[in-house]
């Protein structure tokens, strides 16, 4: 946030000087828009107010700074195009900010744009049922990202410029939790087009494009290899994180419509499904084979890839690790795999990471949880050779320190001559990225590290007929972007049928816009995160239970209400406007 370091005295006068501040009405359109209305007794509308009736010295006593973002969505919201900031750009020598007219920031940060200001202020009203609608609309498993979604919504919220970003991935738990059913009757499947579509792949691209495809009017066949759909959200996700359950009723939600799903079932050959009839065909087979280490002695029967461990313990198979485990990497599959070890019944969990804890790709809220659970993180260190001995495994590293920046756009790691030293464990579990597993039969373009090759913008593939989408295309990524490509894949094949390709169902009919004042309660800008509810410490070593309980009622409602409405100054200024 800048700081505009000048007197509001000075400030007025470059107001004056625009010979604008007559046109104000007073309104508090403008008020309503700025994003730190209520911080510091902060008002733009007091302001002006103050402006036209010459209180320049009252104003010049009050005792909050000047803090200004120089946003531009006072005068977006202004029904008189009023410039008030004029003189701020004066004072500061700016241009006029350019403006992103297609969202709020919210919605377009997310790959699968969901209305976030629409469902959050359906919460904040008491709506919730129609706040599930919304979300629904846009993604088929709302209960699964409530809890797992890497929340980059949260990431682009303004709110952060007054203090903290919505909770919004609580808020849209809070709304799949307390859902009642009433959109189902709002539900629509399309009449039969006869044409088929095989899904390999239950996971969620899969799953998300069988969902829209079926709508659409075809009929789809999911073909999973594993004995449950879900993909990694069943087998790579752990329980504490993403119970069963609710996995398994949002698959069942996509069934019940008349998605075909066989498990144990897994495609070798694509030219047998277009045989057997089949119009099209999406791969989404995801990345489920673990990378190696690297290093000497790996192959030693205590050393285990973690997305093989994470598996195993889904399927309810008794792994034995023993009291001390190491599991190397840094992201969200190495932090799964350290709790997960620790509810094993580990006595001491290290995760070793090659960078610091700035550089790890795994989302800041779990690490958090990881070091609030005991587990401990050793920074700046990478493995370097693995010593079997006495039914034990010496783990060799190496320290590092951090060098110039790599393709990631993260420093790298570079080792210090000299600097091993040697830890005992158990049991050593390696969880440091995968790969896909694409069959050579299939006969598809692929790329580094195996990733099938795509058309960016239809996912079609080397081959016609045939797309792909998810993790088996961009390596492994998140949730919520594997559904943003099965919704693509879905408009994609439904053109290739005929169709055209608009996936989207209206689940909420949206009233005409109830009408707006801008007026919000004292202490607003205030007004701090609620903090999600957790099971104790002591509960959470010993089961596999969920450790967040979610929002109840009021914290959900008090939570929404922080949420500064961002794409409702459009609305404001149509709303107040002569000619409408």
């Amino acid at each position: 946030m800048i700081i505009v370091e000048k007197s509001e005295a000075i400030l007025t006068e470059k107001l004056r000087d625009a010979a604008v501040i007559a046109a104000c009405e007073q309104c508090g359109c403008c008020s309503s828009a700025c994003p730190i209305t209520g911080k510091d007794d902060f008002n733009i509308r007091r302001i002006i107010r103050h402006v036209q009736l010459d209180l320049v010295n009252e104003m010049v006593d009050s005792p909050h700074p000047w803090f200004c973002a120089i946003c531009g969505r006072c005068e977006d919201a202004c029904p008189n195009s009023v410039e008030i900031l004029a003189g701020i750009r004066a004072l500061r020598q700016l241009s006029p900010p350019e403006r992103v007219p297609e969202g709020p920031p919210c919605t377009l940060a997310c790959p699968a744009n969901v209305d976030v200001p629409g469902y959050l202020r359906l919460i904040a009203q008491g709506k919730v049922d129609e706040a599930y609608a919304l979300i629904l609309e846009k993604v088929p498993f709302p209960g699964v990202l409530g809890r797992v979604c890497t929340h980059p919504c949260e990431d682009a919220c303004k709110r952060e410029e007054v203090n903290t970003p919505i909770a919004i991935c609580s808020l849209k738990r809070y709304a799949a939790d307390n859902e009642s059913g009433s959109w189902q009757k709002a539900l629509r499947v399309k009449d039969d087009t006869a044409h088929k579509v095989a899904i390999i792949g239950a996971g969620p691209a899969g799953l998300t494009a069988a969902f829209y495809l079926r709508k659409k009017g075809h009929q789809i066949t999911v073909f999973e290899a594993l004995p449950e759909p879900g993909g990694m959200m069943r087998f790579g996700i752990p329980d504490y994180r993403l119970p069963k359950d609710i996995l398994r009723a949002e698959i069942k939600r996509i069934e019940d419509i008349g998605v075909e799903i066989r498990t144990n079932t897994k495609v070798d050959s694509i030219e047998k499904l277009f045989e057997e009839g089949y119009n099209a065909a999406f791969l989404a087979i995801g990345a489920h084979q673990g990378l190696s280490i690297g290093v000497d002695g790996e192959d030693s029967p205590r050393v285990m890839e973690g997305v093989t461990f994470l598996r195993e313990v889904s399927l309810g198979k008794r792994v034995a690790l023993g009291n001390r485990v190491a599991v190397i990497g840094g992201g969200n599959a190495a932090i799964d795999s350290a709790r997960t070890a620790l509810r094993l019944g580990a006595k001491e969990v290290t995760v070793i990471y090659r960078r610091t804890r700035a550089e790890m790709p795994a989302s800041p809220e779990e690490i958090d949880d990881a070091l609030t659970e005991g587990v401990k993180i050793h920074f700046l260190a990478a493995p370097s050779r693995i010593i079997s001995q006495d039914g034990k495994v010496e783990l060799e590293c190496i320290r590092m320190q951090l060098g110039t920046m790599d393709a990631s756009g993260r420093p790298r790691p570079e080792p210090i001559k000299g600097s091993e030293f040697t830890i005992s464990f158990d049991t050593i579990i390696a969880a440091i990225g995968q790969r896909p597993e694409v069959p050579r039969q299939f006969d598809l373009a692929t790329g580094q590290g195996n990733v099938i090759q795509v058309n960016q913008d239809t996912l079609a593939t080397s081959r016609e007929g045939v797309f792909a989408g998810g993790d088996a295309v961009t390596g492994p990524a998140s949730v919520i972007e594997a559904i943003a490509a099965g919704r693509r894949a879905a408009s994609s094949i439904d053109k290739l049928l005929g169709g055209d390709g608009i996936i989207d169902q209206t689940l909420w009919e949206r009233p005409a816009p109830e009408p707006y004042t801008g007026k919000r309660d004292k202490g607003f800008a205030d007004l701090c995160r609620v903090e999600m509810p957790k099971i104790p410490i002591s509960e959470a070593h010993h089961s596999f239970a969920e450790v967040e309980l979610g929002l109840d009622t009021n914290q959900a409602t008090t939570e929404a209400k922080r949420c500064l409405q961002c794409d409702l100054e459009l609305i404001l200024g149509r709303a107040a406007s002569p000619d409408d």
